[in-house]
């Protein structure tokens, strides 16, 4: 379990770790991995739209019903001072900096990974998606994947963590989770382990 840091004037934060990246780079993986290893729930965004898909049709609509239980649970997290790893894209810079501004002040305390990849190792991914793709697995061409994304304001948010997730699974559950205990996340320095 991760030690509470004490900041605010000592008061202990819920932490909220944030696994983020475009679609089939390896999220997921390294989320559940953390979660096992730190011994906390894991929230999927597919886990939800994967069962909304079963009644909504409209995307959008799928999306925006995730967001509001992703905010619903967060908040009930935070009041409650567990500590959630989320695996959400979070993929337009605008959205990951809001989640921020709300974590904080909701009083809780963000520590984000952004995952990527080489993108020969993204497109044996992808590949290996199309055979049996989920409802949120809209996409499974790389190409059609760079058309979507170049889009989007990405980028990196400041005091984050870049990982790539071609490196071994075990090493970057260590070094994910050391970040989360060492780093105050305010510091403005992003750290990148690329292999």
């Amino acid at each position: 379990m991760i030690n509470k840091l004490n900041v605010l004037g000592g008061f202990s934060l819920s932490h909220v770790i944030l696994i983020r990246g475009k679609a089939g780079t390896g999220k997921t993986t390294l989320a559940n991995a953390l979660g096992k290893k730190l011994n906390i729930i894991v929230l999927h965004k597919d886990d939800i739209y994967d069962t909304v898909s079963n009644f909504i049709k409209n995307n959008a609509d799928r999306n925006k019903i995730c967001f509001e239980i992703l905010y619903k649970l967060l908040k009930s997290s935070i009041v409650s001072d567990v500590d959630i790893v989320i695996d959400f894209g979070f993929n337009h810079l605008d959205d990951v900096e809001q989640l921020k501004s709300w974590i904080h002040q909701n009083k809780g305390s963000l520590k984000s990974v952004l995952c990527t990849c080489e993108d020969f190792i993204w497109a044996e991914r992808l590949n290996k998606r199309k055979l049996s793709p989920l409802p949120n697995q809209l996409i499974t061409n790389i190409e059609d994947l760079k058309k979507h994304y170049v889009k989007m304001r990405t980028g990196v948010l400041e005091g984050e963590l870049v990982v790539d997730t071609a490196l071994e699974l075990d090493y970057l559950v260590e070094l994910v989770a050391n970040y989360i205990t060492y780093s105050n996340g305010s510091n403005g320095i992003t750290t990148k382990i690329l292999n």
